[in-house]
């Protein structure tokens, strides 16, 4: 009987893994994280990429209390029992922060405002006794609680900074007692000072250390929080990026990327982006962890194409990358094959279609998707699946390039013609044989010609390029020397014309 309960307890254990989604994060056994902001609309598959949880809202003060004295902690369990139950690391996301924080502060005065602070402070520690990481303060340059008018927006916000010492001495006093308090009430917590568009400034960045010199004074800071937005980091250099994150390093305090997203309306530019930012971040000594703000269709950037897995849950070649590339996985292209998917070299009627296929070697490449691309374009045009559609008459190349940053491309020719007057044959020509068809060098034979007077070989633009006459014989053997493609040998009697295609290579 024992024997059957443990046996039950381990079918009912791997149930719910499977259920959830469970498998070894990216990151797994790396000394650098990588997280994801978490909400319901993020949750499936979280486990199975990501091993740092961030609240995405629910861990905000004006969440959790939007009318006084009501605490509203939904969100902020959800986020922090998943992190505790699949043993993922907690970031609380944020304490003080001049946005989306109570209304109703408004109203108070400095005292009442201050014992608000602290009861918030007190109520989020007893409940969430083991919080990994807190964002202490978000963004204090660009959208403090203090009054100021935030960029883009037309409301001030909410003046609590003078509950917490106001700028006082050193100018940023608000934040330092936001700190000691943390450190208070979270005693084994990591405290992080978070903020925007400081990696894409180097003035941003000076004045960010100030603050951060001052915390460390006295040893109240764990973390620098950096944000890595798409709309900071795209057009930003490598090199910009790079001098921010080695002056931040600089201070010898950890930094966080606590917000990062790569924008991508088509997988390729998302992916081309992922590959030139994730690893100056990645690679960095000073940078103990990245956490992206969102993975799936519902993110804040889902305009903007910033999601990791399509909305039913397919991979995107960026995320495809980017498990790689941390993995140290990485399989690169070796060649490339164009093909079509019938074995057909031409096109025989413009207006329709031929279906070409790449073949990527190894099997096992990281990123078998290739871009396609015709020349010229005038004759044809290729969408994104390597569907060719002829507009012209002539040849085109057809070449499929990989996205794996390789440069290995593969191309085959394609032959277009308009034979459309030929796609049935005359009844002249009904009793003719040619062969070999293809004719390999030129040269073939032709039977059933006794009646044959003419015979002319015409290339696809329609140029006459040999003649045969005055033919009195039942057969006879050519060569020619022309470019190899498909041609038209055209039979006439006396009276009637008829017609046979025929390949030449």
């Amino acid at each position: 009987m024992k024997c059957k309960s443990l046996l039950l307890i381990f079918v009912l254990l791997f149930a719910g893994s499977a259920l959830f989604g469970q498998a070894t994060p990216i990151a797994a056994g790396q000394s650098t994280f990588i997280g994801c902001a978490y909400s319901n609309g993020q949750a499936t598959g979280f486990s199975t990429y990501w091993n740092q949880v961030t609240p995405e809202n629910g861990g905000k003060w004006g969440s959790v209390e939007g009318t006084r004295g009501v605490m509203n902690w939904t969100d902020m369990d959800a986020a922090y029992n998943a992190a505790k139950k699949y043993g993922l690391l907690f970031k609380e996301h944020t304490l003080i922060w001049g946005s989306q924080q109570p209304a109703w502060m408004a109203a108070l005065d400095t005292a009442s405002q201050r014992r608000e602070i602290e009861q918030w402070f007190s109520l989020l520690a007893a409940r969430y006794p083991a919080i990994d990481y807190i964002d202490v303060v978000n963004e204090p340059l660009h959208n403090a609680p203090n009054g100021m008018l935030p960029w883009g927006s037309t409301t001030k916000n909410i003046d609590y900074a003078k509950a917490l010492g106001g700028a006082g001495k050193t100018g940023w006093d608000w934040i330092i007692t936001s700190f000691r308090m943390a450190r208070k009430y979270f005693p084994k917590s990591k405290l992080i000072m978070n903020e925007y568009g400081v990696i894409n400034s180097t003035t941003e960045t000076q004045k960010y250390i100030q603050i951060i010199k001052l915390l460390q004074a006295d040893n109240l800071i764990d973390g620098i929080g950096e944000q890595a937005h798409a709309f900071t980091t795209f057009g930003t250099s490598a090199t910009t990026l790079k001098a921010n994150l080695d002056a931040l390093g600089a201070t010898g305090v950890p930094i966080y990327l606590t917000e990062f997203d790569i924008d991508g309306l088509t997988d390729l530019d998302q992916l081309k982006e992922m590959r030139r930012v994730f690893p100056i971040f990645w690679k960095h000594p000073a940078v103990k962890g990245i956490t992206f703000w969102g993975f799936r269709v519902g993110l804040w950037r889902t305009d903007q194409g910033a999601n990791l897995v399509t909305q039913t849950g397919v991979e995107r070649p960026a995320l495809k990358w980017l498990k790689a590339y941390v993995k140290d996985s990485l399989i690169n292209t070796q060649s490339v094959t164009v093909s079509s998917s019938d074995g057909r070299t031409s096109i025989d009627q413009l207006g329709t279609t031929l279906k070409l296929v790449a073949t990527v070697l190894p099997v096992n490449t990281t990123l078998t998707n290739v871009t396609w691309s015709v020349s010229p374009s005038s004759l044809a045009t290729i969408d994104s699946k390597g569907l060719l559609t002829a507009v012209g008459v002539g040849t085109v190349k057809v070449t499929a390039a990989v996205w794996d940053g390789t440069g290995i491309k593969g191309s085959m020719d394609i032959v277009i013609s308009n034979l459309t007057s030929v796609s049935a044959e005359k009844s002249i020509g009904e009793k003719i044989v040619v062969y070999p068809n293809p004719a390999l060098n030129g040269c073939f034979t032709i039977n059933g010609i006794e009646d044959i007077k003419q015979i002319e070989l015409v290339n696809a633009m329609g140029k006459k390029v040999a003649a045969f006459n005055n033919l009195d014989q039942s057969s006879i053997n050519i060569q020619v020397n022309v470019p190899s493609g498909i041609y038209v040998l055209n039979f006439f009697d006396g009276e009637q014309y008829g017609y046979k295609k025929i390949i030449i290579q």
